[in-house]
């Protein structure tokens, strides 16, 4: 028996950009997921039988990694599914950390890697952000542009990321789920269409590059209320591209009344969740509560992901 324990994520900054080589920032969560493996007589998730539609990230890893006995695969989470925080790619992270970890090969560079890999024939399109954020905890900075100090490199169909790690203090934030679930393979491909046969969606994908890396600063300097501002440029943008919905902007304007910094759409959009930072968390997450949102308060996960044995 192994367990791999992954946290959830939020982004705080540059979600759709990143998949045009822009940076993104992100932090990890305390919402949490794990994923127990055992030997078996078939393969199983949850008991029940292994689904390709259902359990479409777990037979994904078990594809790429996985050529031994049949395995039961049972999971927990934390997270809600579809909700922009990271859900897929904390499953898909603990799998593929657990299924390596079983065969000696467990490393975080080649976690990370394995992890993108799935997402993105998944999703037919993806980042390394989501599973490198999950793998490494804290923070991190996922951006086309090489610089000393980067974590680990992916490349994928012409396109290379560099991860880096950004410093962050123990900071709570502020989620609000919609209860809608978020479609992020549809949501990529809408945006995608308005950035490449548009060049307003092309100034709009470059100006969100200037706010992440001003958003990274403020992060770092502890600037609350400076990272807050920037956060609510970065919803205008993401608005403006499509990607928000009525239920997030109601979760949103409620936040900023119960006097948030900052809140904007966290991940993908189109239902999801809301992300706020400000000095009264309780504050806010009741504002949230009572706009019939699922309100959590959350603070940096330290550590990616991890195995247990």
């Amino acid at each position: 028996m192994i367990v791999a324990i992954s946290p959830g994520k939020v982004i705080l900054l540059g979600e759709h950009g990143v998949v045009y080589g822009k940076p993104c920032l992100s932090m990890a969560i305390s919402l949490k997921v794990a994923v127990n493996i055992e030997k078996n007589k078939e393969f199983t998730v949850n008991s029940l039988p292994l689904d390709e539609r259902r359990h479409v990230y777990i037979k994904k890893a078990i594809d790429k990694i996985w050529d031994k006995e049949p395995i039961s695969i049972t999971t927990f989470s934390q997270i809600p599914s579809a909700s922009g925080l990271g859900s897929s790619a904390a499953i898909t992270t603990a799998c593929v950390a657990a299924l390596l970890a079983i065969k000696g090969k467990f490393n975080l560079e080649d976690v990370a890697k394995t992890s993108f890999e799935v997402e993105y024939e998944v999703q037919g399109g993806a980042s390394p952000n989501d599973t490198s954020v999950c793998t490494y905890g804290n923070a991190i900075l996922t951006w086309e542009k090489k610089m000393p100090g980067y974590l680990w490199a992916t490349a994928k169909d012409g396109r290379e990321w560099f991860v880096y790690p950004v410093k962050v203090h123990d900071m709570k934030v502020v989620i609000g789920h919609t209860g809608i679930k978020s479609k992020t393979p549809l949501l990529i491909k809408k945006i995608r269409r308005f950035v490449e046969y548009s060049s307003f969606g092309r100034e709009l994908i470059n100006e969100m590059e200037n706010l992440v890396i001003e958003g990274k600063k403020a992060l770092e300097n502890r600037d609350f209320v400076k990272l807050g501002s920037i956060m609510n440029e970065n919803h205008k943008i993401l608005h403006t591209l499509g990607a928000s919905s009525k239920e997030i902007e109601k979760l949103r304007l409620a936040a900023l009344k119960a006097g948030a910094y900052g809140a904007k759409l966290t991940g993908a959009g189109g239902g999801g969740s809301i992300i706020a930072i400000g000095d009264n968390p309780e504050k806010i997450a009741e504002a949230i509560e009572k706009k019939k949102g699922k309100a959590y308060i959350v603070s940096t996960a330290k550590e990616g992901v991890k195995i247990l044995k």
